[in-house]
């Protein structure tokens, strides 16, 4: 049972579990996602865990790690709709579980308030040439994005769907605007983020509350009381549906579809998506699955996923380029045929079923109960994942219609051969 505590300048989580032998501890940064900082941000995740003023070289970072039992830590970028998270990981042996007291989880948010308090930099100013390496990191983080053209073409789907709205806004950020960042630029900004970033802190293991007085002594932020949105519904400002046709040298197209639904996480509405997204296109037993991959051959891949979020539903299939219009004519019949209310009892107890064993399977990994967790505290909704598995077990088959009628098509972008002639 999760127990929170708030701290100076964060809200400390206590997720207890006997399942590991190591803790997991987990700090996010949330502020608002915008296309003028999203970069920088992206930017601070790779320098912040590079090093600090006592370990001067990410090598001397290693060797620490390693000589704390082979601890670990990590640092990555996220969105929650609205908002951008920079998320800081660590996770080490449980004290408890070794033959003597090496006070490490004390080493670990020492280290942490480190990353924050005491970096490594000069006239207040981040390393130079470590932050050139990790300009230089992500740039080429950015390419390996652009050459996945699942990832590019999914990148490009927003792009046009989201055009002058957050969700049109890179989560990654902009390579051309990676070199007009100074090192000064990226410390004011570590600043800002310590003063103005809404912070939450978890920790997954087999632990009680005596924990919280190390918190209390080794990490403490500026008092906050700013909160930031996430979870919203995309309204699309335009007034028809947008078709894109890109041509790059590939074999396999890929066909991307984003839909408006008029609900996200904080929507009653929102156990019902869920349901009917799994339905749709969710599982490997999905209809389009079955219909477009298996019975029809014309998917190398093909799903649906519902961004709680954001709002939206996505469509995602691997495709041949002469099967453009069939693959989309078959789409739509699927969710037609849905909305028209044909649905069988059995699909519908198959599709919870699935759904109930995903969701319990979340309690075997700490990064998932953290995930869970913090989209509940950032959105204030208070729900358990039992309640949460329950809510999905009651909803009805009327509601599923209901909420697939809510679904429209706003955007379609095709990557495809350059042998593609159009629409036949």
């Amino acid at each position: 049972m999760e127990t929170t505590y708030q701290m100076k300048g964060y809200t400390l989580h206590l997720i207890p579990t006997k399942k590991f032998k190591t803790m997991t501890v987990s700090l996010r940064l949330q502020n608002t996602l915008t296309k003028e900082t999203t970069t920088m941000r992206t930017l601070l995740t790779f320098v912040l865990i590079a090093a600090t003023k006592k370990l001067s070289s990410t090598k001397k970072l290693a060797m620490y790690l390693d000589d704390n039992y082979g601890a670990r830590l990590s640092s990555h970028i996220g969105t929650k709709g609205q908002s951008q998270i920079i998320n800081v990981n660590s996770s080490f042996v449980n004290e408890r579980y070794l033959p003597q007291n090496d006070s490490l989880l004390i080493n670990q948010i020492q280290l942490l308030s480190d990353l924050f308090y005491d970096p490594f930099i000069h006239n207040n100013a981040f390393d130079e040439k470590i932050v050139e390496q990790k300009k230089k990191e992500l740039k080429e983080r950015l390419q390996v994005n652009k050459d996945d053209k699942f990832s590019y073409s999914l990148d490009k789907l927003f792009e046009y769907m989201g055009h002058d709205d957050v969700l049109g806004i890179s989560s990654t950020g902009y390579e051309e605007d990676i070199e007009i960042i100074t090192a000064k630029d990226l410390y004011q900004y570590l600043l800002k983020c310590i003063n103005e970033d809404e912070k939450h802190l978890y920790v997954v293991g087999d632990i009680d509350e005596s924990i919280v007085n190390v918190f209390q002594r080794y990490l403490q932020f500026p008092e906050n009381q700013i909160e930031y949105s996430s979870s919203y519904i995309f309204q699309s400002k335009k007034k028809d549906k947008v078709e894109m046709i890109e041509k790059q040298d590939i074999t396999q197209s890929k066909l991307n579809i984003g839909y408006q639904i008029n609900c996200d996480f904080l929507s009653k509405q929102h156990y019902a998506m869920t349901v009917f997204n799994a339905i749709f296109g969710g599982f490997s037993q999905s209809r389009l699955f079955k219909v477009v991959r298996e019975e029809n051959s014309l998917c190398y891949y093909v799903s649906s996923s519902y961004d709680a979020f954001n709002g939206i539903m996505i469509v995602n299939a691997g495709i041949d380029s002469k099967d453009y219009d069939k693959a989309l004519k078959l789409i739509s019949e699927q969710l037609q045929d849905i909305q028209n209310g044909h649905l069988e009892d059995s699909e519908i107890q198959i599709t919870k079923g699935l759904l109930e064993n995903a969701l319990k399977k979340t309690n075997d990994d700490a990064g998932s109960m953290i995930a869970l967790s913090y989209n509940r505290d950032i959105t204030h909704k208070k729900e358990t994942n039992d309640e949460y598995i329950q809510k999905i077990l009651n909803v009805s088959k009327e509601e599923i219609i209901q909420v697939s009628q809510q679904i429209q098509l706003d955007t379609i972008f095709f990557l495809t051969g350059k042998e593609f002639n159009g629409n036949n």
